[in-house]
């Protein structure tokens, strides 16, 4: 496993790979999750040497952070904890986003319960509020800062003015943002609009400012390895029957272009999967990589792309290849 340390997180080793707990807890959508299989998961990255765990109180509506608290039992020590607040939802599973003064110091304080833990390594805004005031939640922060509640700080889907502007009231480490070998300044996620264009605007940022990018979905929700073919579905409780991206033209074509690269990885000698992977690790600003798993076998896999180098040649033969088909 190769590490990373950033400007904006002193003296914090972070693993190039990370372990994505959105398909934690069984509620969370994902197809066949299953609690023991999870985490065995978790274990089995700590062994692969796996250090940061990403998760949010929304993944499982609970769910993820409970059986991540219970997995990290007498591990804890081990990892750089990370989970998020503001997204608040109901009996009903109806999601709301507040990133007031109470929702955000209740959220972490929920959170340390679930997770058994008395500080999160990393918290993130899980997405704008913009109809909370950026100061209120800035000072929440710095309560919980100063608390030792929480360790360091970070946004998620904020626009570039957003973020530039919470930088002047509360220090940020990280920036989380959906970017993958296929989508590099997507406008949408999941038929939600986004704010941010991550290859244009939010990585030079990073790079600037010595921030850790964390890519959310960067095997594409599972497209990038290269196992599923332009008549594949997904079962109506799987969250990537919502996607729109994952059906129809749109997917057909993203489908193709997966094809196109498969020819280079196996010129590289390694997986379709971890070209994706190493394609995102090798590049500077880019933090641990979110790499969801729902087995042991599948964070080994994940894991074992860290130790992949592309060479310059293999890295320009891709870039072409996208820019011909306008990626």
């Amino acid at each position: 496993m190769r590490y990373k340390t950033f400007a904006a997180l002193p003296n914090t080793r972070l693993s190039v790979i990370g372990f994505g707990c959105w398909s934690l807890g069984g509620t969370s959508g994902w197809h066949d999750s299953d609690d023991q299989q999870s985490i065995a998961a978790v274990h089995k990255a700590i062994e692969c040497g796996v250090t940061f765990f990403d998760t949010a109180p929304v993944y499982g509506f609970n769910g993820s952070e409970t059986l991540l608290g219970k997995a990290l039992k007498g591990r804890r020590g081990s990892v750089v904890l990370a989970s998020k607040c503001g997204l608040l939802f109901d009996a009903s599973h109806t999601i709301r986003r507040d990133l007031s003064y109470a929702a955000v110091r209740g959220d972490v304080e929920a959170s340390l319960r679930r997770l058994q833990t008395d500080h999160l390594d990393l918290l993130q805004l899980h997405w704008p509020d913009h109809a909370t005031p950026l100061e209120e939640t800035a000072r929440a922060l710095r309560d919980l800062l100063a608390e030792g509640k929480i360790r360091a700080v970070g946004v998620s889907n904020f626009s570039l003015a957003d973020t530039e502007a919470m930088q002047r009231l509360v220090p940020l480490s990280t920036y989380q943002g959906l970017y993958n070998l296929l989508e590099h300044n997507a406008d949408s996620y999941h038929n939600i609009e986004l704010e941010y264009r991550t290859e244009r605007e939010i990585l030079p940022y990073c790079l600037k400012n010595g921030m850790a990018f964390l890519p959310y979905s960067p095997l594409f929700q599972g497209i990038l390895t290269g196992q599923f073919s332009a008549e594949s579905t997904f079962a109506a409780d799987d969250v990537r029957s919502a996607n729109p991206n994952l059906a129809g033209a749109t997917f057909a074509r993203y489908i193709a272009v997966c094809e196109a690269l498969k020819p280079i990885a196996a010129e590289a000698g390694v997986s379709l999967t971890h070209m994706a992977l190493a394609w995102l690790c090798q590049q500077p600003a880019v933090g641990p990589v979110i790499c969801g798993a729902q087995r042991p076998d599948q964070i080994a896999d994940n894991a074992a792309a860290a130790d992949v180098l592309l060479s310059a040649g293999t890295l320009k033969t891709i870039q072409e290849m996208l820019k011909r088909n306008a990626l």
